[in-house]
């Protein structure tokens, strides 16, 4: 960031130094005549004048320099601030993303616990139903079984009768 060296621009506006405007060449004071005394006191004037002129000028140019460095100064100062309030609405607009992402992280958890609880009731039912599958499958085999233990015995039993029933009685 630029920054203003306060002694330069004082410096600029209020020349120091050999910059200084050269002090009026006054005669050394003699004894003119009045006719010389009048033209000495016009040059004095003239000179008085001269002198005016020049720190008008240079008071001109130290109040434009003046006028400047303000100007150049208040133009840093506004795109500070510029910066400052994009810095600002950025943070707060970060802050405000902040917060809703927060809370779609928190309704996202609560989501996944109910989701978490689900699948544990669906876990527990397909325990018990695997659990009454086999169950029904042993007591689907233990029937074949029977069922087979019966028609193993109606197959030796029922030749034996169907025999005795073929013979004639005597």
């Amino acid at each position: 960031m630029d920054s203003l060296d306060l002694d330069q621009v004082m410096d600029e506006i209020i020349p120091r130094g050999d910059n200084r405007p050269p002090a009026p060449n006054f005669p050394v004071r003699q004894r003119p005549r009045a006719t010389d005394d009048a033209t000495a006191a016009l040059d004095l004037v003239s000179q008085a004048a001269a002198a005016i002129k020049e720190l008008e000028k240079q008071s001109a140019q130290a109040v434009a320099r003046a006028h400047s460095a303000a100007n150049a100064v208040r133009e840093k100062l506004e795109r500070a601030e510029d910066r400052g309030d994009r810095a600002e609405a950025a943070l707060r607009k970060s802050e405000s993303e902040a917060a809703e992402l927060s809370a779609a992280l928190i309704q996202t958890r609560k989501d996944l616990e109910g989701v978490q609880s689900q699948l544990a009731a669906r876990q527990a039912e397909l325990a018990a139903m695997e659990q009454r599958a086999v169950a029904a499958e042993k007591r689907a085999s233990e029937a074949d079984a029977s069922v087979q233990r019966i028609v193993d015995a109606i197959r030796t039993q029922l030749p034996v009768k169907v025999a005795e029933q073929a013979k004639p009685a005597a």
